[in-house]
């Protein structure tokens, strides 16, 4: 009996894994450009985007662009704006330290840099700057849900 047993439960596993389907995915979608902190943080309370506290004064912040889609045999250039909505001044409470990212060759990421500037004290205020991937240009395209990444500057 155990022997009868022990066989059919033998069998019934082969049988079953032979059920299950292929779960390794490759992506087949166009190409496209992403904040990686958008894709790893929840979007902020009524907004489509995260925002990353940071204090005034703190300097250079690095964030990451990913490439999804194929390596690239050559550099990609990606072009970051602000979006007209940002409550922080230019010059003031943030410096964009370059307009593009650069994404190297057979390479899936790129560095964006924005200088969070030393702006005049206010207690209990803040205000946001939110940047926006544009893509290349030509068939880099930025993702439409990972598009935007703020700063909520504390002053």
């Amino acid at each position: 009996m155990k022997k009868i047993l022990s066989t059919i439960v033998v069998l019934s596993t082969l049988f079953l894994t032979g059920c299950f389907e292929d779960i390794n995915k490759t992506y087949n979608g166009p190409t496209v450009v992403e904040f990686n902190q958008a894709v790893i943080a929840a979007p902020a309370v009524g907004a489509t985007y995260p925002l990353v506290s940071v204090n005034r004064g703190v300097g250079l912040q690095t964030t990451r662009i990913n490439l999804v889609g194929p390596q690239r045999p050559n550099a990609e250039t990606i072009k970051v704006s602000v979006d007209p909505a940002t409550t922080a001044t230019d010059g003031t409470h943030f410096k964009i330290v370059t307009s593009s990212v650069t994404i190297p060759a057979n390479s899936s990421f790129g560095d964006f840099q924005i200088d969070i500037l030393a702006a005049p004290a206010q207690a209990g205020k803040t205000v946001n700057v939110v940047l926006v991937l544009e893509g290349n240009g030509a068939d880099i395209k930025p993702n439409e849900n990972f598009k935007k990444l703020g700063f909520a500057i504390r002053l």
